[in-house]
């Protein structure tokens, strides 16, 4: 039961102390308090992750449940879908928290955060969001050719040439949507350190 609940429990303990640092911050800095805007906006990237890891993983699922049995070790039940919605956003809300973190700790000026400056961090989400998107649509039909992982010999003796073929498509468009959202990161972080800070 622990480890049912083990993500949501991690996911609490980190809200708490965020919860907490903003607090403390606002009554020792009052109007100068910058934690509560980054923390708002390190949930909001992680949000956004944990969005499109699930209806990535929603719709992989259907196209190779193979992938998300023998590659995640799901087990093969009726509800295979919504699970690999519910691990799919997991992923990706601790993908987009990370990724927002960064953000933050690179952004030009450390000496505080504005609303303008949230806004600014806000509107170019789209760049590690389309970056996964579009990759993760590309790969598969530039490179699913290829089996640099060499999963069609490893799972020959378990699944027939169709399931291998989509075992390997959703395993590119995977790589593609984690090679994207990193492009699309970094892409974000130049942007930041090309601007003008903004008060």
């Amino acid at each position: 039961m622990f480890e049912r609940f083990s993500f949501a429990y991690h996911v609490l303990f980190l809200l708490g102390l965020m919860v907490v640092a903003a607090a403390y911050d606002l009554w020792r800095r009052e109007k100068k308090a910058t934690r509560p805007r980054e923390y708002s906006f390190i949930w909001i990237a992680g949000i956004l992750g944990g969005l499109v890891g699930f209806a990535n993983d929603s719709i992989t699922s259907s196209i190779s449940p193979e992938y998300f049995i023998f590659g995640k070790g799901f087990e093969t039940v009726n509800d295979l879908q919504w699970r690999a919605g519910v691990y799919g956003f997991k992923a990706g809300l601790s993908a987009g928290v990370i990724g927002g973190a960064i953000c933050l700790f690179v952004r030009p000026t450390r000496s505080g955060f504005s609303t303008e400056q949230m806004r600014q961090l806000l509107k170019a989400l789209w760049m590690p969001l389309v970056g996964a998107v579009l990759l993760g649509l590309m790969l598969p039909i530039v490179a699913g050719g290829f089996d640099p992982m060499g999963i069609s010999a490893s799972l020959n003796s378990l699944l027939n040439a169709n399931q291998i073929a989509r075992f390997n498509r959703v395993w590119w468009i995977h790589s593609g949507l984690y090679a994207g959202m990193a492009i699309g990161l970094v892409a974000m972080m130049i942007r930041q350190k090309g601007d003008k800070p903004s008060v």
